[in-house]
């Protein structure tokens, strides 16, 4: 059977099929590239901001410390708040570059691997919101490339980011299994039933896995909570 174009035309539903599938596989490969070069500056501008910018506010806090050293003790009062003030300042913008440094590409990720790295965001962001978490990680996963433990370590992050912001919870729990052919991430919460902004936010998430020759599922019951589980393979297809 075929059905038609705009101008009439009849076109061959397979080849229509084949023709949208196509599309779609094309479109899918464009957003895992765009993904690819996003982490890849997102690499570059961490390791600027660490190394240009946490060098000259350290140079700034050994140069304020010298300066303490050899004349703070013959300011006067308004000026030696004015001191500290700056001190704090320093201080507080290289809490800040931390932090921004640590969301642009997690260090623990790198030097220690996805477990420890998980394990660390979910316990300073759910400890921070006050919610409940638990925790089973196996204590290592070498097994996996750094480029799909970045993936699962995205989607996770977004996950609790949407949880937190819309799904008031009180408890969450993170599961990382070993299921023979990969590994399956489980992030589960006692909150609403997902709906708007976390709804939306599994796109990106999909297209994230996919990525990575993965797959992204949803289990969703009212009163029962919600879970986002991930699966990656240990080998990426095409790699």
């Amino acid at each position: 059977m075929a059905s038609k174009q705009p101008d009439g035309v009849p076109v061959n539903d397979e080849h229509f099929e084949a023709r949208v599938a196509a599309r779609t596989e094309e479109l899918s490969s464009l957003s895992t590239h765009l993904l690819r070069m996003m982490e890849s500056e997102r690499s570059q501008l961490a390791k600027e901001l660490h190394d240009e910018l946490g060098g000259l506010i350290t140079a700034a806090k050994m140069d304020m410390a010298w300066l303490q050293a050899h004349i703070g003790e013959s300011l006067d009062p308004p000026s030696q708040e004015k001191f500290r003030s700056v001190v704090q300042m320093l201080n507080q913008a290289m809490t800040l570059k931390r932090r921004v440094v640590e969301s642009l590409r997690p260090s623990l990720l790198d030097h220690f691997g996805l477990p420890v790295a998980l394990g660390s965001h979910f316990d300073e962001q759910c400890g921070r919101a006050g919610i409940e978490y638990v925790a089973s990680l196996p204590e290592e996963i070498l097994d996996l490339e750094p480029a799909v433990q970045l993936t699962l370590f995205r989607v996770a992050q977004e996950a609790l980011s949407n949880l937190l912001a819309h799904g008031g919870a009180r408890h969450v729990e993170l599961l990382i299994e070993n299921d023979g052919e990969g590994y399956l991430m489980t992030i589960g919460d006692d909150g609403e039933v997902m709906n708007g902004e976390r709804i939306r936010a599994l796109v990106g998430m999909r297209h994230r896995l996919m990525g990575a020759g993965g797959r992204l599922e949803t289990q969703v019951a009212p009163g029962q909570g919600n879970r986002i589980i991930a699966f990656v393979p240990r080998t990426v297809p095409g790699s």
